[in-house]
């Protein structure tokens, strides 16, 4: 009987401690998705200095050219030259990210995009491709850490 009830306690610990653990997880992705919302909808307004503010001071990006730059100064000012080439404002569409936790206060975000980018003598870019983002929470606020945007390259048939 002793050993029933010393189960019993064990297991309602572990229930309970599962039941906080799942909620706190819920309330973190319900936390990164209004993250991610906001920056989408920063960028979309135009609203540049509050999309900003959701990258860390050091955040890197790699380019779909393969090109990579750190620092959030470097990236603003890689962003601007690439306004100039420009034609018009680019269209984005979006999937809600798949969210993974790499610890406490470090999630991966994984969204198919698909973008429509022309530049400047009629040339089109963009097409379908995943955009990968490592977010790192400091204060309490979700901020970018770094970011890629890998192009979506059908490959060949194997059975060919």
């Amino acid at each position: 009987m002793k050993n029933i009830l010393s189960i019993s306690i064990a297991l309602l610990f572990v229930s309970l401690f599962s039941f906080n653990a799942n909620a706190q997880t819920s309330n973190e992705e319900a936390s990164l998705l209004k993250m991610w919302d906001a920056v989408w909808q920063a960028y979309e307004t135009g609203n540049e200095a509050k999309m900003w503010s959701f990258y860390t001071e050091n955040a890197c990006e790699i380019y779909p050219d393969g090109s990579s730059i750190c620092g959030v100064k470097a990236i603003k000012e890689g962003y601007e030259m690439f306004k100039t080439m420009m034609e018009g404002t680019p269209s984005w569409s979006m999937t809600k990210p798949t969210i993974t936790f790499l610890g406490s206060d470090v999630a991966l975000l994984i969204s198919d995009v698909t973008s429509d980018i022309k530049l400047k003598g009629g040339q089109q870019i963009g097409g379908k491709s995943k955009f990968a983002t490592v977010v790192h929470k400091v204060n309490g606020q979700w901020l970018i850490a770094f970011d890629s945007q890998t192009p979506v390259m059908p490959m060949p048939d194997a059975g060919k």
